[in-house]
């Protein structure tokens, strides 16, 4: 599953994400990997991180590929000069097709209606631009996103993936909650969500630079692993299973500079 924690400041985007890859054998699902990739330099202002499934057939294929490869398939149809919205629109088109396909040859492997089997987060600059923007791309989707989910000018948190320990800590309640029939009730009186936004921590995310943007996207992802680390899932849903962990990777992007690697794994014996 994974886990990928975005924060936008008036200063740049910070986005990081673990290395761990998982996968089902047998029933069992079992670590594959601790040193995928998930954070991506797509052009000089504009990164990119991944969630969901680690592994997917593309078209001209006849075996899975892991999503850092098909990233790099990705890169070279940018246009010179393109946004960070138009690419997220080509991030959408590609890995929709590449999800269609690989349901076509295995329809089992299709997510439930309303599932995603993809999450990517799209952040940076428009060429030229001081006003940094981020959009979630998810797969499948009807349509590639069509607004910011933030911008420097609003900045702020963004999250994907299990980000279950993430929400209980920052928001102060598990996204899950929402579906509880008591909590369906109230909200239906339009009292629930309001007052569970209550209990959100009050932090000033227009004043924070960006290395508390970096410390707060590590630590969140830290705190993660070592939850998973100790749990099997909750009470009601047991069994969650332990995408999170391995190094983390964080680049971040800043007006009138080339996106930077902060930390980055390398290849070593």
């Amino acid at each position: 599953m994974s886990l990928s924690v975005a924060v936008v400041t008036p200063e740049g985007i910070i986005v990081a994400g673990e290395s761990r890859q998982t996968q089902v054998v047998g029933g069992v699902n079992r670590v594959a990997s601790e040193s995928g990739n998930k954070v991506f330099v797509l052009t000089d202002t504009v990164l990119a991180s991944s969630t969901g499934w680690a592994y997917i057939q593309p078209q001209g294929t006849s075996m899975m590929r892991n999503i850092a490869s098909l990233m790099d398939d990705f890169k070279p149809s940018i246009p010179a000069g393109a946004g960070v919205q138009g690419i997220a629109g080509l991030l959408w088109s590609h890995f929709n097709a590449a999800y269609q396909h690989q349901i076509s040859q295995a329809p089992a492997t299709a997510v439930p209606a309303g599932m995603m089997a993809l999450n990517f987060l799209v952040a940076g600059y428009d060429p030229g631009s001081r006003i940094g923007v981020l959009f979630q791309v998810d797969v499948p989707s009807a349509s590639a996103p069509m607004a910011p989910g933030r911008t420097t000018n609003t900045p702020g948190p963004w999250w994907i993936g299990q980000a279950d320990v993430v929400a209980r800590i920052i928001n102060g309640y598990d996204p899950r909650t929402l579906n509880l029939p008591f909590v369906k009730a109230a909200n239906q009186a339009g009292a629930a969500k309001k007052e569970l936004d209550g209990l959100s921590y009050v932090v000033a995310w227009n004043m924070m630079n960006l290395q508390d943007a970096i410390d707060f996207a590590v630590g969140m992802i830290q705190v993660t692993t070592t939850i998973q680390k100790f749990t099997a899932g909750i009470a009601m849903q047991l069994g969650a299973v332990a995408g999170v962990g391995g190094p983390i990777d964080v680049a971040v992007a800043r007006p009138g500079s080339s996106v930077q690697w902060i930390h980055r794994k390398e290849l070593h014996a």
